[in-house]
């Protein structure tokens, strides 16, 4: 299906539809023999993997658009002939769940991707790149260059700064009254 065709109902329950089974071939692939041999095919799959995530969140975010709207225009029904609003609002609720754990769950194939980026896969008599002294070094590093900092700034912060006033001290009147939390699906 292309942009220019006609998008059904039908349409969408394959694609959906597809897109499990999709999954589940990809998973049967990654597991078996001889499955993934290359660190670059693993990081191509996470950060994939990352923009369908991504790209679910969105789809909830659609869904839950059409049923406000038909909600909103009278056109949706409860089969038991209860009103259809505790359901739509559940709904809405549960997608807005959905948006956020599908947008984390992106983000963190996202950061699986990127940290796999480096790695490769080593030839047959190639050497690892293991440099077991290369963390001892950073740190040696960091710390010749603490030395030449503190001469710069002989005072810490707190030296510096006044202490805070504790919140207690402070008259009720010139508090901040507690904000409410900010709606979730202003992502």
């Amino acid at each position: 299906m292309n942009d220019h065709e006609t998008r059904t109902n039908e349409d969408i329950e394959r694609l959906a539809g597809e897109l499990h089974e999709r999954v589940r071939a990809l998973n049967h692939l990654t597991q078996s023999s001889p499955g993934l041999s290359e660190p670059a095919v693993a990081c191509t799959v996470l950060g994939n993997l990352a923009q369908t995530s991504f790209r679910l969140a969105q789809t909830a975010e659609q869904i839950d658009a059409f049923l406000t709207r038909e909600l909103d225009a009278g056109r949706l029904g409860h089969d038991r002939g209860d009103d259809p609003v505790p359901a739509v609002t559940a709904a809405h609720n549960a997608l807005g769940r959905v948006t956020e754990q599908a947008a984390d769950l992106g983000e963190s194939f996202r950061r699986a991707a990127g940290a796999l980026a480096p790695v490769h896969a080593v030839n047959e008599g190639e050497e690892p790149s293991l440099d077991r002294h290369a963390a001892a070094n950073l740190v040696e590093a960091e710390e010749r260059q603490v030395g030449p900092a503190g001469e710069d700034f002989p005072k810490t912060i707190s030296e510096v700064l006044p202490n805070p006033t504790p919140a207690e001290d402070v008259p009720p009147e010139l508090r901040s009254p507690p904000q409410p939390p900010s709606p979730r699906r202003a992502r």
